[in-house]
């Protein structure tokens, strides 16, 4: 639908009555007596209390926003009366104003549209630069957006005009009741069920197996929901001529042209029609929903979590999202009665760019209502910023398993988001008519702009790591049993000062005591036979020596192992064991920890993980350490550097660090017996915190190294490297 003429004269940019006249223009149309094509409709809407016409082409099917000055004009072309007259006329009763520029302006639109036939020779120049420049846009449209290519199939109107009739009881109040009760059973049956549903999130979706899964059920998911939208448009009276494909992320998807309900003069009909789309793929995501939890384990489970998660997702990031210009766009514009909101925003910043910067102030004009330009500032900067992080994101997950065409669209956003502008500016500094006669000074000003733009880039911010860890023992702290057994007698409370030598904890085990009975009988078996061999058998004496020595060193280690289960202090400290009741009877194997013996005035240290593309960076710039604890947030404690771990590790120093304990770093799927990380990590140990107490051994700590300052180019280029190399594990 075009938009050359949209709004009103306080909607758009257009020359103001101060620019350079133009009267051979109008002199030349002055004269015509232009004539509105019987095949064109008018239609009036209301937008803030403010008339708004749209005129309908009914043999090409476009539809075009009028303005009222547009709309007048209009009005009385009737092939009879001139121009001239039809502008004095209307000027007379206060309906249009402007100067020669302006209403030349106006008509050679209507006429570009072809809305009126004026009897004026073509003029083979202006013709040829309008074939020129439609060809053009044409050829590079699929490139400006590679998620968004059209191309038509066939009419509907035949279809819907069958299909209508059968579908009116949708538009009774029991099917919305119906409607909100299946949505909210469904989602509730989902949050049930929401680790199974997600479990192996992206990867399981672009799977090569659930990819072709995709490829079959999305075109049928969105020709349903696009003949939501035919249906609700025939039956407030429109018509649906076109239905198509347009390829989404490469994927064929059907769409129809539901343009037609931009006449409907209730703007809540226009937004249902907006939002049907949405509405009944909520429905089929909610039947999926019963089906998946129902089916066995197959193709048809798979289906069903395939149509709950497309419809789910491109509800969310796509049609349900108004800063993508899909249907719930069209339904932000609708009820808040602004018509082609992205243009008109875009529009705006061009405006302040021109006027404020460029210094065309004098030349450019854009008047709007208060509220439309808070929505004029708000819409284009957030609409850009989340389209270019939805491609971005779709060309990251794409290049972890199709690298080449993740890589492609990736570079092509990259383009778009920075490039085309450059390449727009330029050329309108360049060749804009606008610019004749001040075009030096307007490209000093958009040099000294680029020029401040691209110095902000060098403008120095601080540079900060942030990582995690935990609070630590001294390496000598940990209390560990020198033999295994169970936990029976607990000799020291916790917290209690002990000294050297004191005994903390008894083990029981009954297996050790019994394995030297069994020896020492044996001892005494072999004492016996030494006795008989030496008087009767030297070689055999010399071996029952032997034998004798092997089972007396096997009585000297039991007689360890049973002295080491009674585990005593290793120096003087505060003990610390926990909860007595509950170590009673725990079972405590060979190094494992009966508590920890803090010595008075020794402060802990802090265990950092620091990823492993970060960790030559921190260690060779750190200038300083700060320490915020878990338990207290708000305080900031410094810390110093003791150490680092010589090579990167894929251990953590506790599961606190990890996802699953609340952490940042991700755990390989397959480490069951001991858990690795998916990426490295170096260790760095951190000492601070004199007169910490016990009890807070174990906890998170948040960590950030001061790295100085640098520039943002210099960050934002440390970002994407870090982000690259981790994504594909380089």
């Amino acid at each position: 639908m075009s938009d050359m003429l949209a709004g009103d004269p306080t909607r758009d940019m257009m020359p103001s009555p101060m620019a350079p006249a133009q009267p051979s223009r109008w002199e030349t149309l002055s004269g015509l007596k232009p004539v509105v094509r019987s095949d064109i409709s008018f239609f009036r809407h209301v937008y803030h209390n403010v008339a708004a016409y749209v005129a309908h082409d009914r043999l090409s099917n476009r539809y075009h926003r009028l303005t009222t000055a547009a709309h007048a004009l209009l009005r009385r072309m009737d092939g009879v009366t001139p121009l001239a007259d039809i502008r004095r006329d209307l000027e007379k009763k206060g309906e249009i104003e402007g100067d020669d520029t302006d209403f030349a302006q106006i008509v050679d639109q209507l006429k570009s549209l072809e809305l009126i036939r004026t009897g004026e020779a073509p003029n083979p120049r202006a013709l040829e630069q309008r074939m020129v420049k439609t060809r053009r846009a044409k050829a590079i449209a699929p490139f400006k957006n590679p998620l968004y290519v059209r191309i038509p199939l066939a009419d509907l109107t035949r279809v819907l005009d069958w299909l209508e009739p059968a579908m009116r009881w949708v538009f009774s109040p029991i099917t919305a009741f119906l409607f909100i009760v299946l949505l909210g059973s469904a989602i509730t049956m989902a949050g049930v069920h929401w680790d199974e549903l997600t479990e192996g999130g992206v990867d399981r979706f672009i799977s090569a197996e659930n990819l072709m899964i995709v490829w079959l059920v999305y075109p049928v998911l969105k020709l349903v929901h696009e003949f939501g939208h035919a249906v609700v448009v025939r039956h407030y009276g429109g018509n649906v001529r076109e239905l198509g494909l347009m390829f989404l992320l490469f994927v064929p998807v059907p769409y129809v042209d539901a343009s037609s309900s931009i006449t409907f003069r209730s703007k809540w009909h226009r937004a249902f029609v907006d939002g049907a789309g949405i509405l009944v793929e909520l429905t089929m995501a909610s039947i999926a929903m019963f089906v998946w939890v129902e089916a066995e384990p197959g193709t048809v489970r798979a289906v069903a979590h395939n149509v709950m998660l497309i419809s789910g997702v491109s509800t969310l990031l796509f049609n349900g999202n108004p800063l993508q210009r899909f249907d719930s766009y069209y339904l932000l514009c609708d009820l808040i009665e602004i018509p082609n909101l992205a243009l008109k925003s875009t529009k705006y910043y061009s405006y302040l760019i021109k006027r404020y910067i460029i210094g065309l102030d004098r030349e450019y004009e854009f008047d709007a209502l208060p509220s439309e330009r808070r929505w004029f500032l708000f819409y284009a900067p957030f609409s850009f910023a989340y389209r270019s992080m939805v491609l971005v994101t779709i060309a990251i997950h794409l290049a972890e398993r199709y690298f080449f065409v993740g890589a492609m669209l990736g570079c092509w956003t990259v383009f778009n988001m920075f490039g085309m502008p450059v390449v727009k500016g330029s050329a309108f500094l360049l060749t804009s008519p606008g610019l004749s006669g001040k075009r030096g000074r307007s490209i000093f000003r958009g040099v000294l702009l680029a020029a401040v733009l691209g110095a902000l880039a060098f403008i120095p911010v601080p540079d900060r790591v942030v990582a995690q860890g935990v609070v630590w023992l001294p390496d000598d702290a940990a209390v560990r049993a020198r033999t295994s057994g169970f936990i029976s007698e607990i000799h020291q409370q916790s917290g209690a000062h002990v000294r050297k030598g004191d005994l903390l904890v008894v083990l029981a085990n009954e297996k050790l005591r019994t394995e030297r009975r069994k020896v020492e009988v044996e001892i005494e078996a072999l004492t016996m036979q030494l006795a008989a061999d030496n008087a009767t058998d030297p070689v055999a004496a010399s071996i029952t020596r032997q034998r004798m020595a092997n089972a007396q060193e096997r009585l000297a280690t039991a007689n360890r192992d049973i002295d080491a289960l009674s585990i005593r202090a290793s120096h003087d400290g505060v003990y610390e064991a926990g909860i007595e009741g509950d170590l009673i009877g725990r079972f405590l194997p060979r190094g494992g920890e009966a508590g920890y013996l803090i010595e008075p005035g020794i402060a802990p240290v802090i265990k950092v993980a620091v990823p492993a593309v970060d960790g030559d960076l921190v260690r060779e710039r750190v200038r300083g350490v700060e320490l915020r604890f878990a338990g207290h947030l708000d305080d900031i404690v410094p810390g110093t550097i003791k150490s680092w771990s010589p090579t990167a590790t894929l251990q953590l120093p506790s599961p606190v660090l990890s996802l699953e304990g609340g952490g940042p770093f991700a755990l390989k799927p397959e480490a069951n017996s001991r858990p690795e990380l998916l990426n490295p990590v170096f260790m760095a140990t951190v000492s601070c915190c004199e007169g910490a107490a016990p009890e807070n051994y174990g906890d998170r700590v948040h960590v950030r190294f001061d790295l100085g300052w640098e520039p943002v180019a210099v960050l934002v280029y440390r970002v994407v490297r870090r982000n690259f190399l981790k994504r594909f594990e380089v």
